[in-house]
């Protein structure tokens, strides 16, 4: 929570036996005395996930192997936090910027990260809630019970990825994609209001 540097978190609760989901929104110290409830909700059966609540500048990538993330930081990609949800596979967050982007600037960082990460043949996606390290994961294909792995913390650095300011300031200077046309009436044509009766 300290190196994703937000004030208030998104925690998102899934049993994962039927699919009942419940949320809070927390501040980080709010999130931390709760720990133990979390604890217990994990053991009964539940996920848990969490995200930045609010306008952030932060992009969570999911899938990644060791190398993807090594490759990442090899091209200034350095990751904020590193979590390890199941044996050999990460999630990555990276820091942006420590002020809120747009939605469409984290979209285009985004597609930037895809392409450096095109070649790796790992099943990369972006999501929007990661693995709260300490607790274990009940989805499918997952170990259970005593083999169940818990989502390990690997990296903490909390700080802004090198590349991420060059790639924002291109993408800020891009013009602004074309609007989609606009449908037209002919001249003359009147719309019609309907009534509300049935004809």
């Amino acid at each position: 929570m300290t190196a994703l540097g937000c004030a208030q978190f998104i925690v998102r609760l899934v049993q994962a036996r039927d699919g009942k989901q419940e949320t809070r929104q927390w501040s980080g110290l709010e999130l931390l005395r709760s720990l133990a409830w979390l604890k217990r909700m994990n053991a009964r059966g539940y996920d848990v996930t969490v995200r930045p609540a609010g306008p952030h500048g932060l992009v969570l990538l999911d899938g990644l192997q060791q190398a993807d993330v090594q490759r990442l930081d090899a091209r200034g990609w350095q990751s904020a936090a590193v979590v390890e949800v199941q044996h050999g596979r990460f999630q990555a967050w990276i820091k942006l910027s420590v002020h809120p982007v747009t939605d469409a600037l984290r979209g285009q960082a985004t597609s930037c990260l895809a392409a450096e990460l095109c070649r790796s043949g790992s099943a990369i996606t972006v999501a929007e809630f990661g693995a709260l390290p300490g607790l274990t994961c009940h989805a499918p294909r997952m170990a259970e019970g005593p083999a169940a792995r818990y989502a390990l913390l690997q990296a903490s650095s909390g700080a802004v990825a090198a590349a991420a300011a060059p790639c924002l300031e291109r993408m800020a200077h891009l013009p602004d994609p074309p609007l989609p046309p606009r449908l037209s009436m002919p001249q003359g044509a009147v719309r019609k209001r309907s009534s509300g009766r049935a004809r």
